[in-house]
Formats: structure tokens, sequence, C-alpha cells
């Protein structure tokens, strides 16, 4: 029983197996025990026995094609393929000569393998990274041709362009208006632009043609002015000269644009300018380059922003005694300033002007002496930045502070002995005692809570005292927050209590435009304090969607004393690059060249010329980067004079001799008049001659007296006549205009008047010779003089009349030898010359049977030469070297 249910769990197994295997559309074969040993003996009866002979079929098929299949099967039979596989021998481990041989073979093979494989990799890695590059320059000339319009309708609420740790959007993603002031992004990684801003409208806003005119006029004045100073080796107030030119254009926020001007004079220290020349401690061109691109940790770096600092704190302490003597020249009557104030009572009078009692700040919780608020007269004073008398009249009112504050002179006396900063133990200490101040911020002196912010370097206080009666302006929050600030290392990790110049600077971007923009009707005022924040490139990359032209500006400014970082690359195509957040890198290239292509399309090339060789301005021959740098200036000039034509005005010509650009040498790096000429001359007209702009060519050749050139290009100029008129090509009036053989006839007429030709080759002589001889006979055959084509033909000296094997031979070789349209003029030339003969041939036939029986000796002479030419002919073909079927068809026909 176990047995039989055995069998059945096997059968069972076999359908499953055989279902699974056998495809369910195919029908199954269902046969008897009988049917299945039949079928088997006939499968037994085809197996060959031992001993018998197969059946021989295969070898009669293969002998039907040609095929010795017993042969084969030997040979097949008698190869040894034992050799092939024999197994390696076992090395004792004694025979240590046989192991360092077996080793030495492997390394061999590994090493060939490796190779193999590196040279496979590096192939394909190389491939890559040539695609690659070449789809960046490519993908980079077709952003600056398109480029990408802002909007100037939504640029003025632009928050998101600056892209920080806490903006997720695209830096061209323009916000709704109307969001929030005070908002704070959440976090994000920050991202780089990879297209250009690009040549889009410049927002002018409400302004006229005449005044955009104007406005370029009054700013090309001071590059021109630049660059003229660089080149005589002086140093220039380019800061201060723009801040000049700002107040002369007829703009709306003309105001707003030249306090940013003043600002940034405050900030790089551009002091004693007259007329834009240094009258004492003058600023060298690329002033500040080397310790603004140096690491953020190493000292000149710090010693740099710490000085930057300053300067941006100067500004804000000058305006704001500018603004107090206008406030208190506004009430007069209640500030009760002498007619001869000093520094303290000049303060005094703001105070009581500030808290004059008919619409001025109340005076509650402030601790006063003699109607006059004491903490708020040292803070006054100290905020026009008299450092030194705040502290002398701190000390005066000594007596009148609490006990809790009768450490305040101390630590304010070490404040400004110590350059403004506190020891890092004694503001430790002081920032201890304010976290013990009680939590009553509104019975706090706002003064006495400013003076003590300032001192501790804090970000705020504890208490978060209310300030912003007494300090309402932009300005004045600049300037705290400026005081405030105790790091320069911007890589240096602070506590949440220390204000830091990349955590302010982060604070700032957070904050965004319409922060400080009053909902975008003060746009430069953003750009003010990303200056202030010493935020070069981001406040560049900030007004370039605003106020392009002025942006523009700007960034030559900076540039000029070294203070913009650019990329190492000149191939960049970011406007801006902000991989490391604190220190962007703005595409100085690609401002000035999309600010350039506006003034070349305004046919103002000399002005667009100014603009490019500042591009040089980071060049130099000791980096690839530096050198590229040169390069692409290099390249842009010739672009520029290319693509306008202002051949004689930027490069010369033969009557005034020099052009802009020669004057200009040592500011693009070019050394002597040699140089000058390969690099620019010469390359534009090789540019010149493969766009068909031969005269162009030729003045540019002129210029440099280089002769021989010229010749070539006449001679290029000739054969491209030639070519186009046995084409039968119409050409435009210019194009006909640029290829004029008799202009060219007069050329080479004046060359040997005044004995050029001496100092040329004879043979590029002779062949302008022969062309100028091909291009009559042309002609002459277009007009069906035959005879007369002839003799220029056979005076030209291009083709064998006489069956002179070695003459033939020769005029092959020298037909072989020509190059350009020319060569492929020549097969066309035989058949013109065929032509004609064949035509003379014709005519001689038709004048000798209308003469007598007896035809004129002369007539048959003619013809008779006109025949020996044909068959001159004929054999010349023979001996050429290039493929020229259809002239020898034709030529073997007219013989």
């Amino acid at each position: 029983m176990a047995t039989t249910n055995q069998l059945k769990q096997l059968a069972e197994r076999s359908r499953k197996v055989a279902n699974a295997i056998v495809k369910q559309d195919i029908p199954t074969i269902e046969r008897n025990l009988e049917q299945i040993e039949k079928q088997s003996r006939k499968l037994a009866d085809k197996v060959i026995k031992p001993g018998e002979e197969p059946e021989r079929k295969a070898p009669y098929f293969l002998a039907n094609i040609g095929i010795d299949g017993d042969r084969l099967s030997q040979e097949v039979k008698s190869i040894n393929v034992l050799g092939a596989f024999e197994p390696r021998d076992i090395l004792p481990d004694t025979d240590v000569e046989k192991f360092i041989e077996h080793k030495h073979q492997q390394t061999i093979s590994n090493i060939i393998k490796d190779g193999h494989t590196q040279t496979i990799n590096d192939y394909n890695a190389y491939f890559d990274r040539c695609l690659i590059q070449d789809w960046d320059k490519t993908k980079r000339k077709v952003f600056e041709e398109l480029g990408q319009h802002i909007p100037t309708g939504t640029s003025s609420n632009s928050s998101d362009l600056f892209s920080t740790p806490g903006n997720s959007r695209s830096i061209f993603q323009t916000p709704l208006r109307g969001a929030p002031s005070g908002s704070f992004p959440g976090p994000s990684t920050p991202r780089s632009s990879y297209v250009t801003a690009g040549e889009r409208t410049v927002s002018f806003r409400s302004e006229s043609a005449s005044q955009l005119n104007q406005r370029h006029l009054i700013y090309f004045d001071i590059v021109s002015k630049l660059n003229n100073f660089r080149l005589s080796k002086i140093e220039y107030g380019v800061v201060n000269e723009f801040t000049n030119a700002a107040k002369k254009l007829g703009v709306d926020y003309v105001k707003k644009l030249v306090q940013c001007w003043q600002s940034l004079i405050s900030i790089v220290g551009e002091n004693n300018v007259i007329d834009g020349r240094f009258a004492r401690y003058p600023l060298k061109e690329r002033h500040y380059a080397k310790s603004y691109m140096a690491p953020a940790s190493s000292p000149e770096n710090k010693e740099l922003y710490r000085n930057l600092l300053n300067g941006a704190k100067r500004y804000l302490e000058e305006s704001y005694r500018a603004y107090s003597l206008e406030y208190v020249n506004s009430f007069r009557t209640e500030a009760l300033l002498g007619g001869q104030p000093s520094v303290s009572n000049t303060a005094r009078a703001m105070l009581r002007a500030i808290h004059r009692p008919n619409g001025g700040i109340p005076i509650n919780n402030l601790t006063m002496a003699e109607n006059i608020p004491i903490w708020g007269h040292i803070y006054i004073l100290l905020r026009q930045g008299h450092y030194q008398d705040a502290l002398q009249v701190a000390e005066g009112y000594k007596s009148n502070f609490s006990k809790t504050d009768q450490t305040f002179i101390v630590y304010f006396t070490k404040y400004i002995n110590n350059n403004n900063s506190l020891p890092s133990d004694d503001r430790q200490k002081l920032m201890t005692e304010i976290k013990q101040w009680p939590p009553f911020p509104h019975l706090y002196d706002p003064y006495k809570c400013l003076l003590y912010q300032i001192i501790a370097q804090m970000e705020e206080l504890p208490q978060r005292p209310p300030t912003d009666s007494i300090s309402p302006t932009f300005e004045d929050f600049m300037w705290l927050h400026l005081m405030c600030i105790s790091e320069i290392d911007m890589e240096s990790k602070t506590g949440s209590d220390i204000l830091s110049l990349e955590r302010f600077q982060k604070k700032v971007r957070d904050l965004g435009p319409a922060h400080f923009n009053h909902s975008g009707k003060d746009p430069m005022q953003y750009f003010r304090v990303l200056l202030l924040t010493l935020q070069f490139e981001k406040a560049i990359y900030y007004l370039y969607h605003e106020y392009t032209e002025d942006a523009v500006h700007f960034a030559i400014s900076l540039a000029y004393y070294g203070l913009l970082r650019v990329p190492e690359s000149a191939e960049a195509m970011a406007l801006i690059i902000d991989e490391d957040e604190s220190r962007p890198k703005l595409n100085f290239n690609t401002i000035i060249y999309q600010y350039v292509r506006k003034l070349a399309n305004d046919k103002a090339s000399s002005t667009a010329f100014q603009y490019l060789i500042l591009l040089c301005l980071y060049g130099n021959r000791q980096t690839d980067s530096g050198r590229h740098q040169v390069e692409l200036c290099h390249y842009y000039v010739r672009q520029l004079v290319y693509d306008t034509e202002a051949f004689s005005e930027l490069v010369g010509d033969v009557r005034s001799r020099e052009g802009q650009i020669k004057k200009y040498m040592p500011l693009m790096y070019i050394d002597d008049e040699q140089e000058f000429n390969e690099i620019i001359v010469y390359e534009l007209a090789q540019q010149c001659v493969e766009d068909g702009k031969f005269k162009a060519a030729q003045s540019l050749y002129e210029l440099t007296e280089n002769y021989e050139k010229i010749i070539v290009l006449l001679n290029k100029m000739l054969a491209e006549y030639i070519w186009v008129s046995i084409q039968g090509v119409s050409m435009q009036p210019e194009s006909a205009q640029e290829l004029n053989p008799q202009e060219i006839k007069k050329v080479l007429q004046d060359y040997k008047k005044h004995q050029i030709i001496m100092r040329l080759p004879a043979e590029r002589i002779q062949t302008c010779e022969k062309l100028l001889g091909l291009v009559d006979f042309i002609e002459l055959y277009k007009k069906q003089d035959f005879e007369n084509a002839l003799s220029v033909i056979q005076n030209v000296d291009l083709f064998p009349f006489e069956e002179d094997v070695s003459i033939i031979k020769q005029k092959a070789a020298a037909i072989d030898g020509f190059d350009g349209q020319l060569k492929n003029c020549v097969a066309e030339l035989l058949l013109i010359t065929m032509r004609c003969i064949h035509s003379r041939y014709e005519q001689l036939k038709e004048q000798t049977s209308f003469m007598s029986p007896s035809p004129s000796n002369k007539h048959l002479d003619d013809t008779f030469v006109l025949r020996q030419k044909a068959k001159c002919l004929v054999s010349f073909v023979g001996y050429l070297k290039s493929r020229l079927s259809i002239c020898l068809k034709f030529l073997l026909l007219y013989s």
C-alpha cells in the first residue's frame, strides 16, 4: 500500500514538472504503453551497433559542393590539442629561481592587462572631459548671446536673489510683493546660478533716451580717465570721481546713489582726493587684492576686514554728524545751540531737540542731569564718532550714576582705550552682570541699554528693552550692529551672545531687500546695507538686477582695488558662484561683457573698448587663470573690432597709423609692436579673410607693412574672383566691391612704382600677374574674342602649348602644387581653353570656305598650330595627378 502511494506521488510530481516545462498553448500527446514501446523500438533500431559502419550520406552531400569530408576528418583527428591545455608544473617550494621567473612573467602579464584597462579608462575620461568642456563653452556663448531677461516690474522685491542656508528657491525666482518684511526662510542648502544674467532691458525706470546717453558719457569720462591714469602708472581716486559724476546724473534716485558712493569712499579709505589725484596716502591699483583673496583665517585677511568695518562705521558716524547739524538747525529754539558750540554742547543740543516738549520723544525712564539725559549724552557722542569726548563726559557724570553702574566707567575706559573692544575676560564678566539684571525691560533707560550692549558687544540684551524710539533709522540699526561685531574671523564659531561678521551678514540676507527697501520704493537701500556689511559680490549682483549701469561701475571701482572675488576659470558661466556662502565669487567678465554689448550696439566702439581693457585688472602672466583672463580680454577686443568694423578707430590705418588699442597695449599685457601685430592685427586679418572681408584684411596688413601677406591675400582674392566668374555665380554688390581685379591691378602697379615689389618674393609677384592674366583671359572668352584669349592664356604660361615632354611634365607638376580655389578652377580653365581652340578653329574653317579653292598658307599654318595645341593639352591632362576625368573627356572629344 505504501509503495502504491509513493508511485502516485511520483506520477503527480512528474505531471507538475511536465506542466511547468510544456507551454500551455501546445497540446499534450496522449500515448498508451503499447504505443510507447513501439516508438522506443524504432529509436533503438536507429542506433549504430558496435562494429557497424555508419551510413555515409554526409560525404556525398559535401562532395556535391566541392568539400572532401574524409580528408577534413583526417586532418581534424591529426590535431593534437593536448599540448595547448597541459597542466602547469607544480613548483617545488625550494626552487626560488623558478618561482621568481614565474612571478616575473605574471607581473608582466598583469602590467600589460592593467595598462590596457588604464588606457581605455583614460581615453574615456579624456573624451568625456573634452565633450563637457566643449559643451560648457558652447553653452556659455549661447547664454551670453541670449541671456535671461529679468522683468523690471518684479525685480525690486527680490529677497531670494541671495541663496542662503534659509532659502530653497532659485536665485532667479522672484517672490510676490507684500511678503512679510521680517520673515526668516527655512533651512536649505545654498545653490549657485549656472545661467548668466544675460543681456536684459536696462531698468532705468522713467528715464528718457537723452538721459541714458548723458549717463553713458558721464560714466565713460571717469572710466577713460581711470585707464589713462593706469597707463601713466598714477594712482587714481576712482570712487571719489564716480561720486562726483553721480551728482550730475538726472535720475530720481541720485541722492541715494550718492550716499552709496560716499559709503564706499569711507569703506575703502579713499581720502585726500582732489580731481582724481591723491594729495597723500594714495591707494594703488589692486591695493587690497592680496589680503582680500587670502584665506579667512589668515592675519592679513582679518586685518583687512577690521579696517573695512572701521571704514563702514566711520561713514555712518560722519553721516550722523551731518544729520545732527541739520536736525538741530531745524529746531533752533528748542536746541539752544550757542554761536561756537563744542562737540559736547552740540550733543546736548541734539538731545534737547530730540526730547523737545512739543512733538519730541518723552523722557520717561531717562536719567537726567541739568535737563539732559546723561546716558543719552554719552550715546550721542559715541554715535557721532567722538569716542574720547564720550569718555570724558562719562567720567563727568560718574557721580550721577547709581551704585550698580559705577563699574561702567571702568568698562567704558577699557573699551575706548582698547580700540573699541573689551578684553575677553572683562567682556565675559560684563555679560554676566547684564544677564543678572531684573527682567523689567520697560523700566530701563534705553540709552543706557544701548551703551551696555555696545560695550559688551552683544547682539541683543537678554531683557530686550525697547530702543526703537531713540534709534529709529536704518543707519542707527546698521551702526549699532557694526559696533557690536567682535569677531572678524569669518570661520570662527562664536557663542549665541557674540555677534560675528558672518552672523550679521546672514541676518541681513535673511531679512532681505523687502525689509530695507520700504516695499520696493528704495532699492538702493538694500544695496547700501550689503556694502556696509562688506558683501561686495552680493551687493553688485543685487544692484545688477535693479540698476544695471550703476552696478557695472560699482563693480569696476571694487575690482580696481581688488575687492571683488571672481571665478578662477574665465569660462565660468554663473553670474555669481555661491558655493562658499561667506566668500562668493562674482563673474566680473560677464558684467563687463554684457554692458559692452549694449555700447557696441549703440555704435560706441571706442567707449566699449575702454571697458573691455578693464578685464585685465584680474590678468597676470604668472598663473593659468591670469593668462586666460588676458587672452579673454584680447579675444573680446578682437571681436569688438570685427563686429563694429572699427578698424581705423581701434586698430589704426595707414594714414592715422595708431589706433586706441596700440595706445593702451601695456594695460592689455602686450609688450611691443610685434606682439600687437600677432595678437590683434594678424588674428583680425585672418578672420576677415575667412569671412570674405578682403579689403579690411588688406588694410590691416598694410598697417603692419607686411606686403608679402598682402600679395598672398591679393592672390587669394583673384583666385576667388576667377572661381566665381567661371562658376557663373551672381555676386552681391558688396562682394563685387571686395573682389575688384582693377583695384588689385592698381595696388600692384603702386608697389612697382614705389619699389616695394623689390622686397617681395618673385614667385608671389609672378603668381599675381598670372592670375591677372587669367582674369583678362576669362573676360575675353566671355566677349568671344577667342584669338586674343588664346594669346593671353599662352602669355600667362599656365598650360603647355609645345610638344615637349619635359615642359609638359613641368607644367603638370606646377599645377599640382596649386592650392585653394585656383586649383579647383584648373579643370574649368582647361575646358575654356579647349573651347577657345575649337571655336577659333571653326572660325578659320569658315574663313577658308569663303576663299578660293587654294587657301593661303597662313590659314593652313594657323589650323595646324591649333591642332598641335589641342594635342598638347590632351597630353598635359594625362600627366596631372588630380582627378580631371570630365575635363579629360571633353579634351579627347575636341581632339
